[in-house]
């Protein structure tokens, strides 16, 4: 299979090409096919499809649109992946033509012949691409594959012209037609035209040329063009004295992949046919992610657009305000003898910019300090451009000198793979593909750290690949295996001169950064590894941002690359003490701890507490304004939750090691996270024993009781309930007792039934005894449902609407939720199917409203059901999907049970 962009949105099998339709269809296929395995956010997907103005229920129409392509266009032959947030075409990269297009591309650069695979790429055009698509994104990538296309011809054409000028000249036609005011598209034809003997066609082309430069932007043809006209003037005679063509770039690197989009950018923002002003383009990022490889490659890949050369200086290798140093540089290679360099710094200026005039330069100003240290050396003359690298973030440049900025990110999945293929080879990997991606993972997808580490591998070919990731991953919170004899590569070098140049607050900040284990910190977190009130913490913090240490991002989050962080956890351990560490774990631990018992309190009210001891001085606590942002605050520091506990229990920190699970236990279970329940609480367990705290031993059975339940482990869920009950004696706490019994019940429904009721009852009485009215409720409504699988209906549905009217009174949505679930489900076995519908959507709807999602999910499915039975099958379908989403968005399995349903309706046996 080949889909076809470069042309009518095609697909073709078997030599056959077959039209994608309607165009909403074909321009998704075309997004997705744009970022091939990457995935496209639903509002990247939704843009390319309407523009700006999207329709009301656009996003149900994609999921229509995806399912068609999955359905009709991909088949077998490839798979339309969902990932939270977005989609991703699951294909290889061959099997669409415009990256097929540009590797042909690239290939050709370091090819010995280029000519095969320049006329290879350009084969695979059929005419504009994405013809007819309606749109602006469509039209945005029209207008840089055409450009693409442009530059593939002007390099194949250069090569053939001196082997066939008249393929050339056939080539190059069509071409100047459609770009009349493109100078380097004119010279090629007539040098073409020339080398086929037509010299009087090509002088009429370059007056052509000429006039239409005059008439349309009231110019005459640049330097390079004229020179193509005196050569046919005077053909074998030098007509002036040679002028010196600069050529300073250094070698890009042989292993560079990916960074299409990049190119893509940097290609797009290039000075056009005939520019009025310079560009400049500021390239910036964290230290070891490709900054200067990818300029170079850039200006490689471009270099014909500058005729009149190209210059480069390594900023890193001169003093930070020392422009002074390059300028005498430039001059001497645009041809100044040195003893007509002028001596003062202002006359060297002007003499560069007067050189610099009327000439196409590209300027290339690698690793540069500041924007104060490069605005002398811009190439200020219309047509030149200078690109810019630098660890420090340049907004300056866009101020002073319009500077484009462009900020680079660590490599996506599939390209650092490509990278270890480039090294390695393809079948070393396939070999071992979970070391593969280990080894990746252990990297961070860090180019500089990837091509450190495949050196290595590359030079121990009998090295197998899980033995290398097990090497890195023993390391752990050691750059070791990054080091290089040479410093411009070894990795803490590299790092170090970042870290060198910050001043000592932001420094200090960075130090502690290194104690948090997670991928990411809010302000407050960071604020409190350091001690400082958050307004205080801003300033160092906005430091490291443009330092590009870390990546501070809205609202207030500070995101650290897993090296990054390492290396600075190195600088903690050398520059502080370890009373000095431990208390800066212990304030991390303490904002997380309170923050997250206040964020309990504020969502879950119907939940006890827990008695905290008050927070170590320094540790800043969240004070949320609402649910919403309570639950966002949950949702962002989730996933650092194991790293903490494991940060807990190495510094001894036991009380926090089992408290923090318990506080985070509730939003989890709302999301369907079993397994990271059993995980957590399971270290829970652990400390709560040391401590010898039955209380705490109790409640962590409890929860890791509950998600066995949840995970259909009820052998595994009575043991931990039972050993729950055991610990509890004597211990005073019956509500706690009621929970457990209630759990139970609901598990011995399915191994022991017999023994459930009773269970339910028990738990009944000791929450009414305990004066708990939504205890009370939650029995009740357990009691409806259990009654209701021995066909007690009506007993049943008094228990649940009982139930659900206690818990309304107080406010328990969450609890209500499940109550009228339990109502629709008594009634969905009597057969009243309309009463259930009702029942079922005002249960979904209060589940959504407290963010019990999973529970909303489930509740759907068992609507959906409901709606079969009662002949709705367009209803039924509508409710699965939304299931399906819902579990998509947990990576819970159920998501593929209920696409099974949906598959059987539509395609049924």
């Amino acid at each position: 299979m080949l889909i076809r962009l470069l042309g009518p949105v095609e697909v073709e099998r078997s030599g056959q090409s077959r039209p994608v339709r309607p165009p909403q269809v074909a321009l998704a296929l075309a997004a997705l096919a744009w970022e091939v395995g990457r995935v496209v956010s639903v509002e990247s997907l939704l843009f390319r499809i309407w523009g700006e103005q999207v329709p009301p229920g656009a996003r149900r129409t994609l999921h229509t649109v995806i399912t068609r392509i999955r359905r009709d266009v991909l088949a077998d032959d490839g798979a339309v992946v969902h990932r939270l947030g977005g989609y991703l075409l699951d294909v290889d990269e061959s099997a669409v033509d415009v990256p097929r297009f540009r590797r042909l591309a690239d290939q050709a650069m370091a090819a010995p012949d280029p000519v095969p695979p320049l006329s290879e790429a350009l084969a695979l055009w059929r005419g504009d691409p994405l013809t007819g698509l309606p749109g602006e994104w469509a039209e945005r990538a029209r207008h840089r594959l055409r450009d693409a296309r442009k530059e593939t011809v002007l390099r194949w054409a250069r090569v053939v012209t001196g082997r066939d000028a008249a393929a050339a000249v056939a080539a190059l036609s069509p071409l100047a037609e459609e770009y009349p005011l493109d100078e380097l598209v004119a010279g090629a034809l007539i040098e073409a035209l020339h080398a086929w003997g037509r010299t009087a066609e090509a002088l009429t082309h370059f007056a052509r040329v000429r006039r239409t430069l005059a008439e349309e932007l009231g110019v005459e043809p640049g330097t390079a063009l004229q020179r193509v006209h005196r050569m046919l003037l005077r053909p074998g005679q030098a007509t002036e004295p040679a002028r010196l063509v600069p050529a300073q770039l250094p070698v890009g690197l042989r292993h560079f992949v990916g960074r299409a989009p990049e190119l893509e950018k940097l290609a797009a923002i290039a000075p056009g046919e005939r520019p009025a002003t310079a560009t400049v383009c500021a390239i910036s990022g964290p230290p070891g992610v490709g900054k200067s490889s990818l300029a170079l490659r850039w200006a490689h890949l471009h270099r014909d657009r500058f005729p009149d050369g190209q210059l480069y200086a390594d900023l890193g290798t001169v003093g930070p305000a020392d422009a002074a140093v390059v300028l005498p540089r430039f001059l001497g290679a645009l041809g100044v003898p040195e003893a007509q360099v002028p001596s003062g710094f202002e006359a060297q200026l002007g003499l560069y910019r007067s050189m610099l005039a009327c000439r196409r330069v590209l300027v290339v100003l690698d690793d540069a300090h500041g924007a104060a240290q490069v605005r002398p050396l811009l190439a200020t003359a219309p047509g030149c451009l200078t690109l810019v690298t630098s660890r420090s973030e340049l907004s300056g440049l866009a101020v002073t000198a319009g500077a484009y900025l462009l900020n680079l990110d660590v490599l996506p999945g599939d390209d650092a793979y490509r990278l270890l293929v480039a090294w390695l080879g393809e079948a070393r990997l396939a070999a071992e593909p979970t070391a593969t991606a280990r080894i990746i993972r252990r990297c961070g997808r860090l180019p500089l750290a990837l091509a450190i580490v495949a050196a290595q591998l590359a030079q121990r070919a009998d090295l197998p690949l899980g033995e290398a990731a097990a090497d890195l991953e023993r390391a752990g919170a050691d750059l070791e295996p990054f080091a290089h004899s040479d410093p411009a590569i070894d990795l803490r070098g590299v790092f170090g001169r970042s870290y060198r140049d910050l001043p000592a607050p932001a420094a200090r900040l960075f130090r502690r950064l290194g104690q948090h284990p997670g991928p990411h910190l809010s302000l407050p977190a960071a604020a409190s590894l350091a001690a400082l009130p958050v307004d205080r913490t801003r300033e160092p913090a906005t430091h490291l941002d443009r330092a590009n240490l870390i990546e501070l991002r809205a609202p207030g989050r500070l995101h650290l690359h897993d090296l990054l962080r390492v290396y600075a956890a190195e600088q903690g351990r050398a520059a502080d003490s370890r009373a000095v560490r431990r208390a800066a774990t212990r304030r991390l631990l303490d904002h997380y701890l309170h923050s997250a018992c206040a964020a309990n309190d504020l969502c879950y009210p119907h939940r006890d507490s827990l008695p905290l001891d008050p927070p170590a001085r320094g540790a800043v606590v969240e004070r949320f304004a609402g649910q919403a942002e309570a639950l966002r605050w949950y949702a962002d520091e989730s996933v650092a939750l194991p790293a903490l506990l494991a940060e807990a229990t190495a510094a001894g920190f036991d009380r926090h090691a089992w408290q923090l699970p318990w506080a985070f236990a509730e939003f989890m279970q709302r999301r369907g996270l079993w397994e990271e329940i059993l995980r957590t609480h399971a270290v829970a367990l652990d400390a709560a024993g040391r401590l010898g705290d039955r209380l705490a031993q109790a409640r962590c059975h409890n929860s890791i009781a509950r998600a066995h339940v949840r995970l259909d482990r009820d052998l595994e869920a009575v043991e931990h309930f039972e050993q729950a009950v055991e610990l509890h004696r004597d211990l005073g706490e019956p509500v706690l007792l009621a929970h457990i019994h209630l759990g139970l019940s609901v598990v011995l429904s399915r191994v022991r039934p017999g023994e459930s009721l009773g269970q339910t009852l028990h738990a009944l009485e000791l929450f009414r005894q305990a004066g708990d009215v939504v205890g009370e409720a939650r029995a009740l409504n357990n009691s409806g449902w259990l009654r209701a699988g021995t066909g007690e209906y009506d007993e049943a549905l008094a228990d649940c609407r009982r139930a659900q009217r206690l818990l309304a009174d107080h406010g328990y949505t969450q609890g209500e939720g499940h109550a009228w679930d339990s109502v629709a489900h008594v009634l969905h076995l009597k057969g009243d199917f309309a009463a259930a519908v009702t029942c079922f959507e005002r249960a979904v709807e209060l589940l959504r409203d407290c963010d019990d999602r999973h529970a909303a999910a489930e509740t759907l499915v068992r609507l959906g059901e409901t709606h079969v039975r009662a002949g709705d099958v367009a209803a039924a379908l509508d409710a699965w999907k939304q299931a399906a989403e819902f579990f998509d968005a947990f990576d819970d399995g159920k998501a593929s049970k209920v696409r099974d349903r949906l598959a059987a309706f539509h395609h049924p046996a």
